[in-house]
């Protein structure tokens, strides 16, 4: 598969909300680490949000992609039903890297903020001026 990692940049979507990620700490089945990957994650780089109806510990996970298409975390339990249930019903979700958290701070452990929108337009990063 190739992946682009691409920046998106127009006027904030008034239908945009920002969740964090649960997870970033695991390391994945195939042996990526989620925090390696996430370092190399920007603000505004595109996320996948993918199901995952069969993962053994929990058939309704969304699982959190990079722009590279490594998996960087999943959705808190809560938020993956009702995002899971509306991707299974063909709504367009898109989601961006808003910021990862602790990456300025050495050594600190890496977690993730994303934006998403759930009417098939691209999440804007909110201005933080």
């Amino acid at each position: 598969m190739f992946y682009i990692c691409s920046h998106m940049g127009h006027e904030m979507g008034w239908s945009d909300f920002s969740l964090p990620a649960v997870g970033e700490q695991h390391d994945n089945e195939d042996g990526t680490s989620r925090q390696d990957e996430l370092a190399r994650c920007q603000p505004g780089e595109m996320l996948t949000l993918a199901r995952e109806p069969e993962n053994e510990h929990d058939p309704m996970a969304v699982a959190v992609l990079s722009c590279r298409g490594v998996k960087v975390g999943y959705l808190r339990r809560d938020r993956a039903v009702w995002i899971g249930s509306k991707i299974d019903r063909g709504f367009d979700v898109r989601a961006i890297v808003e910021r990862v958290k602790g990456i300025q701070l050495h050594g600190s452990p890496l977690g993730l903020v994303m934006r998403v929108n759930m009417d098939g337009e691209e999440p804007e990063l909110r201005d933080r001026g």
